[in-house]
């Protein structure tokens, strides 16, 4: 469990990060100009979640890692947690409600974020293979 803490502190803090965003009332926020900027927002928390996890799963962009990692690291488990944040929003919250629209744009973010991982892991990152 230490070292599960030790290798993703930096996933575990943006995680943490963004459940926070997600479950705050928002109600006293300046509202902004920009159309579904909401979705916009999603889709870069989780496009740097996507980040975070590729991150820490390189060992700070030092090996490379499997395809299935790629996978299962930038791309399913973001998505899950966006999809996990949107069911808890809609039925433990009075402040917010679950939108599959936030859904879809968490999922577009974690797309981009697993495309980046697998365009660094193949070009940029040449040691070995964990």
């Amino acid at each position: 469990m230490v070292n599960l803490l030790k290798k993703y502190w930096l996933t575990i803090l943006l995680l943490f990060v963004i459940f926070v965003l997600c479950f705050m009332n928002t109600a006293s926020l300046p509202k902004v100009a920009i159309r579904n900027f909401d979705k916009i927002v999603h889709a870069v928390m989780f496009l740097s979640l996507a980040g975070v996890i590729f991150f820490d799963n390189t060992r700070y962009l030092r090996f490379q890692i499997s395809e299935l990692r790629i996978f299962l690291g930038t791309f399913l488990f973001p998505a899950a947690i966006g999809g996990l944040i949107e069911i808890l929003q809609r039925y433990l919250t009075t402040t917010r409600t679950g939108d599959w629209y936030d859904f879809i744009f968490d999922v577009i973010g974690a797309i981009i974020g697993m495309q980046i991982a697998f365009v660094i892991n193949h070009c940029f990152l040449t040691k070995k293979k964990i």
